[in-house]
């Protein structure tokens, strides 16, 4: 064991290395000193806190009874039973605002570790170059910027691993290659944004189709593999189409379930703007940049130092050697960064004759594309050079023109300094808060100057004196610095998570409601004139007041149509009533669950009862135990006619063929994770120490 040991060391550093890098940039989530904030408190926060619940009360979360009057959670569109790791994180866990920013700094861990992975495995030997290009990676502009949509930031962590996955198919053709890859592919279709499956799976379908083109492998060598990948398309397939087919179902009965592309504003509204790009150097003046019909968490570019000074050269070389591979990815990149300035280039709208691209809007989501493009043509083209002889400035050839491009950036930083440096009383740190709260566009310019200035310096300096590890962990700081002052505008919020939890406080199990749903609040106003969305949702209570729901509203929930006043005055009721007060003796709620409501009802002639929920394939009810017909016609709601006399009515929502592929889904996910990880020590131990 002693001659294992320092191998096992060597292999497991860099993710060790990787995990501090981010602990330390995201200091605030990951030391729990803030809370983070928008919509993924807004949104995935109470999502996940009401799936786990539903778990820890015997109840299948399938049903979102809070949410606008009832919404299904069987499709991957945004939220949903199909996700492995939200069930894995719902289930071993009491949900609450700290697991979210477990969950939250865990995924950001992995897009680290899964860019290293991937990097070191298939493409770059030299371990500190694929460390920092991982860092680049896993603290880049996209991951601080998109801190508030965890679905965009788990995007960012399975994408890495899907590539990993279909490498390692086309190389190493084989069952369990292909398994791996649906299995992968399957967790990430069904646990991120679904723009990113759209981009994504076009994506790779043109790497495939230009591998099989333009690679040198033999005849026969890309006849197994294109066997292979029939299998994975198969077993993927399989694995996906639960998902997919209720995803379509749900999308027929959607607000927005029709393309956008026609609301030309709204489409292309969230692009990065191409001045913003100078935050690929200056990455702190995006917290303050303001352009039209965009925001400055679309605007964040920024790959580290590393990146930039590194990326002349890459491309000097790619050319001069016509590095077929390498001018793809970098082709790609170029095509990614102006697909992301939406309407300002013709590119984005014409991805509208391509099936899926014309129901999403976010331009800038592209930019992600465009960073991952980049880091892998770094990748290619530095395959086979040291970190130390990439910087040691005595060499020739490329650390000169590294060296060169350090002090022409240094030069930029201190010109950009100087010329923005209008207020130097101004850059007041008394108050920490306040001058977060009113900092101007040109003092954050200064502030980003100013530390670049330092980190460049440093590094020319550790470069010339040929500290190597010195100069790794200088870049590294940077990239720490950068994300650690842009978090308290994109990330976290001035409440303690403390604070939140008190104020999203939620009583476990689920009550009976008897207020109105138009006296049930889904918005809080604290005492700071800060607004709390969908806090309905903690207090397991159903709610006919506007709130942050997004475009997942099922069809005629909204008071918007002809007949506001009817549905209004539906609203104010609670959430079972009959028809006809006066023929009721007595009306009374005895269950509810997010899918089975229960009524005790004694009437002196025939009613009709509604239930405050919407209708969807799945609810049916039972009255003494006998089917009835549920009705809902154009206003809110479920009714059914009721006899006179007692009886015990029954509403439950069953959709067997969800949760019965669901749970096999999960089933066969965590089973080969299981299968993967049991074989991980020997796996370590036999690895390689340079990509195959």
């Amino acid at each position: 064991m002693k001659e294992l040991r320092p191998s096992l060391k060597r292999i497991v550093q860099p993710y060790l290395f990787i995990s501090f890098a981010g602990l330390f940039a995201f200091a605030p989530v990951s030391l729990m000193l803030r809370a983070l904030k928008n919509d993924i408190i807004a949104l995935e926060y109470p999502i996940n806190h009401f799936m786990s619940q539903c778990i820890r009360n015997g109840e299948l979360p399938y049903w979102f009874n809070t949410w606008g009057m009832g919404f299904p959670l069987q499709s991957n569109l945004t939220w949903g039973i199909f996700s492995t790791p939200q069930m894995l994180f719902s289930s071993l866990f009491n949900y609450n605002i700290y697991v979210l920013h477990i969950e939250f700094m865990f995924f950001v861990l992995l897009a680290g570790w899964s860019m290293f992975h991937l990097l070191h495995t298939y493409l770059v030997k030299d371990k500190n170059i694929s460390q920092l290009l991982a860092i680049c990676y896993m603290l880049s502009g996209f991951i601080v910027g998109s801190t508030q949509w965890l679905l965009y930031i788990t995007a960012a962590s399975l994408i890495p691993l899907v590539i990993s996955s279909l490498l390692k198919l086309l190389y190493s053709p084989s069952f369990k290659s292909a398994l791996q890859f649906a299995i992968v592919y399957t967790i990430m279709f069904t646990s991120v944004y679904a723009a990113f499956n759209i981009i994504t799976t076009y994506s790779l379908l043109i790497f495939l189709l230009l591998w099989f083109l333009l690679s040198e492998s033999g005849k026969r060598t890309k006849l197994i593999a294109l066997r292979f990948l029939a299998v994975a398309g198969v077993m993927t397939s399989l694995l996906c189409f639960p998902p997919l087919y209720f995803t379509l179902e749900l999308l027929k009965q959607l607000e927005r379930g029709a393309p956008i592309a026609t609301d030309a504003a709204f489409f292309n509204s969230n692009y990065l703007h191409p001045s913003a790009l100078s935050s690929m150097l200056l990455p702190f003046s995006s917290v303050k940049m303001n352009y039209s019909n965009t925001e400055g968490t679309m605007l964040n570019t920024y790959m580290g130092l590393f990146v930039v000074l590194i990326l002349p050269v890459a491309t000097w070389h790619a050319m001069k050697e016509r590095n077929r591979s390498a001018l793809l990815m970098l082709g790609a990149a170029l095509l990614f960064l102006l697909i992301s300035f939406g309407n300002i280039t013709p590119l984005r709208n014409a991805l509208n004759l391509l099936p899926g691209f014309s129901y999403f809007r976010n331009p800038a989501i592209f930019r992600f594309y465009f960073i991952l493009s980049l880091i892998l043509f770094l990748s290619i083209i530095f395959r086979n050079k040291s970190f130390s002889k990439l910087i040691d400035f005595k060499e020739k050839s490329n650390p000169k023109l590294i060296q060169y491009t350090a002090w022409i950036l240094l030069i930029i930083c201190l010109i950009t300094f100087f010329t923005n440096l209008k207020e130097p009383g101004s850059l007041s740190t008394d108050s920490l808060a306040e001058l977060i709260k009113n900092i101007s566009f040109s003092q954050a310019i200064v502030i980003s100057a100013s530390i670049q200035l330092i980190i460049l310096f440093s590094l020319l300096l550790a470069a010339k004196a040929r500290r190597f590890t010195f100069a790794k962990l200088v870049l590294t700081a940077d990239l720490i610095i950068n994300t650690l002052l842009c978090t308290p505008f994109f990330s976290v919020s001035s409440y303690s998570i403390p604070e939140v939890a008190r104020i999203l406080h939620s009583s476990h199990g689920f009550p009976l409601q008897n207020t109105k749903l138009n006296a049930v609040p889904a918005i809080y106003t604290d005492n700071k004139m800060n607004t709390w969305n969908n806090v309905n949702i903690f207090n397991k209570e159903v709610s006919s007041n506007n709130s942050y729901r997004g475009p997942l509203t099922l069809n005629g929930f909204y008071l918007n149509s002809a007949d506001s006043i009817q549905r209004a005055a539906m609203f104010n009721n609670p959430l079972v009533f009959p028809q006809n007060d006066s023929a009721a003796a007595s009306i009374k709620l005895l269950l509810q669950k997010p899918t089975h409501i229960r009524i005790a009802v004694n009437f002196n002639d025939s009613n009709p009862v509604t239930v405050m929920q919407n209708y969807y394939p799945g609810w049916n009810a039972w009255y003494n135990n006998k089917k009835i017909e549920i009705t809902t016609g154009n206003k809110p709601g479920m009714a059914i006619a009721v006899t006179k006399g007692e009886g015990i009515i029954d509403f439950r929502y069953e959709r067997k063929s969800v949760w019965l592929s669901a749970m096999a889904l999960h089933l066969i996910i965590i089973s080969f994770l299981f299968w993967k990880l049991s074989g991980l020590p020997k796996r370590i131990l036999s690895k390689s120490s340079s990509p195959s």
